[in-house]
């Protein structure tokens, strides 16, 4: 079994490291997604009809949707299996490759919607968790045990601190078109990642014009020197990402209109194309004695171990985004690529297959 990396490392990440509008608007917005995510599941059905499918005897359902009520995560993953019984549940689908202690959990039960949170934590301090969502970090605590579990809307609120991901939670279980408090959210976003996916440069190009240095007037030139890109590459991203409504010319000035955190797992096969585009720009960088860390290994290891050196990527990955996050002032683009792979073209260790 072998390992071998690449890595190109500065201080800025290519995805958005902003915030939806979602956040830090206080809790009662998260009461409204949850209360909009019930009335959406529930669909044409009447309240007290819909309260009669998922067992209660009450028209629980009418609470739960006036924002009297909600409930618990668990119970809101088990309405989620109820209207859509052929799909996996949405803790497993958020993952492009859902973690064991998830799979072996289940699909709906207060330990699995811990594990789920635990999985989102991964090494940030509990701490952190508590200052950022304004919960008591007593209440964070036990919540991510799962001695006590949290309400819907306290669900949702960890998973944006935690993942910046809340609408990709909530496309996991509903339609977000039907979520008015974050449709037009929902929308920007899935332009954003199709800019991603079709100009790879756009991203970065973004993440320039965040910088404190961008010249005013046309920044084409700068974004060029910058960013070390070719000057087409450059236009193309300005008139995709003014298209997507992501920055805006006036004067001649391009200035950013709204920040977005994408993830690009969304499609696999467009995912792996931008992998591959990236990873060619920092092999262009290397072959050119660009300033860096480049670095590989290739040793012998079980392969046990082999995805344990999966799981310790996986977590320096995360501690890495919590520092690109806090970062201020924005003073350089920086790429980060990295490879880990088992050698073998067959019986592959990190193949999920061959893992079991």
């Amino acid at each position: 079994m072998c390992w071998l990396v690449h890595v190109t490392l500065a201080l800025r990440q290519v995805v958005g490291s902003q915030p939806s509008p979602e956040r830090n608007e206080g809790r009662m917005e998260y009461d409204q997604i949850a209360a909009e995510l019930i009335r959406s599941l529930r669909g044409r059905r009447s309240q007290a009809a819909f309260s009669r499918k998922l067992g209660y005897k009450s028209n629980i359902v009418n609470r739960w949707e006036a924002l009297e009520a909600f409930p618990s995560a668990s119970t809101f993953l088990g309405v989620v299996a109820s209207v859509h019984r052929k799909q996996p549940s949405p803790l497993l689908r958020f993952f492009p490759r859902p973690p064991a202690e998830l799979v072996a959990l289940g699909p709906d039960s207060p330990a699995s919607v811990a594990a789920f949170l635990r999985e989102l934590q991964g090494k940030t301090p509990i701490l952190s968790v508590a200052k950022e969502s304004g919960y008591n970090r007593y209440s964070v605590s036990r919540w991510l045990s799962g001695s006590v579990e949290l309400r819907l809307p306290q669900f949702l609120h960890l998973i944006e601190v935690m993942s910046r991901r809340l609408l990709d939670f909530l496309a996991c279980c509903t339609d977000p078109a039907t979520l008015p408090s974050v449709a037009r959210a929902h929308d920007r976003l899935a332009l954003a990642r199709e800019a991603a996916y079709a100009q790879p440069w756009s991203h970065a190009v973004l993440r320039a014009l965040e910088l404190a240095a961008v010249p005013r007037g046309d920044p084409s030139a700068w974004l060029a020197e910058r960013l070390g890109a070719p000057p087409a590459e450059i236009a193309a991203a300005l008139a995709l990402l003014e298209a997507t409504g992501q920055v805006q010319r006036r004067a001649g000035r391009y200035t950013l209109k709204q920040v977005i955190s994408v993830n690009t797992a969304h499609d696999p096969e467009r995912s792996r194309l931008l992998k591959v585009s990236w990873t060619e720009t920092a092999l262009d960088r290397l072959r050119a004695g660009a300033p860096g860390n480049y670095a590989y290994s290739v040793f012998s290891i079980s392969a046990g171990d082999l995805r344990r050196l999966r799981d310790v990527h996986l977590e320096y990955v995360r501690a890495m985004q919590a520092i690109i996050a806090a970062s201020q002032p924005g003073e350089c683009v920086g790429l980060y690529c990295a490879q880990l792979l088992d050698l073998a073209r067959t019986g592959n260790a990190l193949d999920g297959r061959a893992a079991g």
